[in-house]
Order: C-alpha cells, then structure tokens, then sequence
C-alpha cells in the first residue's frame, strides 16, 4: 500500500510496532522506485531538447567520435584546394561538344572560302589557263593551287620533259612551284623521277630549280684487268653496273653524266697490280676531261722486287650542272724493269668502284 505520512506527532504519543513498520516500509518502497528511476531510459519526465540547450540539433542518428574521425582523415574521399581548382577548371562535355562544333564550323567557313574551284583546280589540257613554258613569269599564273601537266620534249626550262608542275601562289610575293618528274614509261624513261622546286621573286624572277626528292646513286666496278700507261693519266675502265638509279653511268665512256644539277659525293677505290720498286700513283677525278681533285697519292722507293699489291682510295665533294660527267683517271711511274707492268686488277667491288651519291640538289654559284 501506498505509504501514508504522519506529520501530528506529540511529544507523549507512545510509538508502537506499527508505526515502526510502516517507517522501514516506506524506505523499501522510495528505493525501490528510486532503482527504477535510475535504469528507465525513456526520459520519464518528458524532458525536451530545448530544455537542455540542444533546440539546434537535428533529430537524426549520430555517428561513434572514431568513426567521425576515420572519415575526417580518409584522403580518398576528400579533395584538396588545388584538385577542386583543377576540377572547377576542367571543361564539361556540353562545353567541350560546343567548342568542337565551332572550331569544325569555323574550318569549314575556311576550306569553303579559300578552296573553291576557283582556287584549288586541275587545269586539264587544251584550258586557256594552262602555263606550260617555265619561263612565263609568275605575275601571269593564276591565284590559289594548280595543277598542270608537261609532256615529253618540253624544253622550256623544267628539271625534265615528262611530268607535271603544281603552283601554290599566295600573291605575287609569295609563290612557290614544284615539278614532279613522274618518268615516262612509254619511251623507256622510268628512270627520269624526282621532285624540284623553285620560287617567284617579284624583284628578281624565277629562282633556279632545286631538287628535293628522288637523288641520284651510282655503284660501278670493274670486269677485267686494266694495265697503266707509264708516266701517264689513264682512265680507269669502270664498266660493270651494279646500282644506278637514274641511268646516269655511260658504262661505254667509263663515265658518270648527272642528269641534273645538284652536288655529288664520290667515292673511289683502286686494287693495284705493283711491285716493290720506285712507285708513284696519283688517283685523280676528272670533271669534264679536266683534273678536279686529287683522291689518293702514294710514293715510295722499294728494292726487292716482289709483289706487293697496294689499295688506293678517296672522296670529294662535286658540284656539277645537268650534262656535267665524271671520269677517274690514275697517273702511274715506277722504276725497274718496264715490263713488269702496273694496273688494275679484276677485283670485285669490295676493291674497285666507283661511288657517286647525289647529296643537295642545287649547283651554288662559285663566290
């Protein structure tokens, strides 16, 4: 029962077991209420958030201080200052789609403009417009890219008189042509390739034509054994092809004929028949039946008689115009007996060739 105060006490009321009882019963009971009090968690007094100072906070679930400190140190879910510049600073599909459209627009405004048929044509034969002299000057070829064939026995100043010429000509101060000798098969010509080029000055003319693509290689031996003329030039009998890319060896005249104008490098080496005697050889190129340089000398005095074969080899440098031909001559004197001759042996190319490498295609002009 519910415990029942008495708050009348005099001082002679006597105290009887009841009153005892009822005392030690009504201190069970406020600890037992007490007891529970302290274990009932669902706020028995109704007290509110706002009561106890936490009006601001959401009523949401909150997260364990490890678990908030875990993610505040999780690098992989955070981005710093400079990755979210970065990021802020990337363009966006849409963007990147519209850029795209403009830049293909803007090409397209270009090519239109500047491309039209007008200005990029093949100019076919028979056309009033078609310049095949290439002495005509540049002020008269139309504006814009053109194309315009030449054909055989052109001779009006082309690298060659089979192929076709291409102009690109801005204005009248910048103006470049280029030939494309593409051979001629139906003469036997398939030899006669390259590419030149040559610009328009509005002061001075054309330019000379310059090549830039299809060089010239020869490689030339030997077939026999070629003895020396004493106290002479001789010319060296080259006359086995193993290489030549433009036809440019007479094999007939043991000579070298550039087919157009440009710088060659030479290479020559000779396998001599000798003896251990009074020896002088001078290995020499020729340009145009005249001495141009010396590739090799060798002098020396011998006493015993025997054999000794010798090498003799050298290189230059040789500027040359179209029609321009090459020879190597070997000037020979040696003592002893005149009988026992010197020459040439009838080695292969490892001992006896004759190199020639076409390296720029234009001839400059002697300062």
């Amino acid at each position: 029962m519910t415990y029942e105060e008495k708050t009348d006490w005099l001082p002679d009321d006597p105290i009887n077991e009841d009153d005892v009882n009822r005392w030690e019963k009504g201190i069970k009971d406020a600890h037992a209420d007490l007891a529970a009090h302290k274990i009932d968690m669902n706020n028995p007094h109704k007290t509110s958030k706002g009561q106890v100072g936490l009006g601001n906070v959401d009523n949401i679930q909150q997260a364990a201080k490890k678990d908030f400190d875990n993610h505040v140190e999780d690098n992989e879910r955070h981005i710093s200052k400079a990755e979210r510049e970065n990021w802020d600073g990337k363009e966006t599909p849409d963007g990147a789609r519209q850029k795209a459209n403009q830049a293909l627009d803007e090409a397209m405004k270009y090519v239109d403009y500047n491309f039209t048929n007008e200005k990029l044509i093949c100019i076919r034969d028979g056309d009033e417009r078609a310049i095949v002299d290439a002495r005509t000057p540049g002020t008269e070829y139309p504006e814009g890219i053109t194309f315009m064939g030449i054909y055989e026995a052109n001779t009006t100043g082309y690298p060659l008189s089979y192929g076709f010429v291409k102009n690109e000509n801005l204005n009248k101060w910048r103006f470049a042509q280029y030939f494309y000798g593409n051979a001629d098969s139906t003469n036997g010509k398939n030899h006669m390739t390259g590419i030149w080029v040559r610009h328009w000055w509005d002061s001075s003319g054309w330019t000379k034509w310059e090549k830039i693509s299809g060089f010239v290689h020869a490689n030339i031996g030997v077939s026999d054994v070629q003895y020396l003329k004493q106290i002479d030039h001789t010319k060296i009998a080259f006359n086995r092809k193993i290489k030549d890319s433009h036809n440019a060896f007479d094999t007939k005249n043991n000579r070298f004929v550039a087919p157009n104008d440009g710088v060659y490098l030479v290479g020559v080496g000779l396998y001599m028949i000798n003896y251990a005697m009074y020896i002088n050889f001078h290995l020499k190129v020729y340009l145009n039946g005249k001495e141009y340089k010396t590739l090799d000398h060798y002098r020396g005095y011998f006493d015993n008689g025997k054999e000794m074969n010798l090498g003799l080899n050298g290189t230059a440098t040789i500027p040359m115009n179209k029609g321009d031909h090459l020879e190597i001559f070997c000037y020979c004197n040696y003592g002893g007996d005149e009988t026992v001759k010197r020459g040439i042996t009838d080695k292969n190319e490892v001992y006896n060739y004759f190199d020639i490498q076409e390296i720029g295609g234009l001839n400059y002009p002697r300062v």
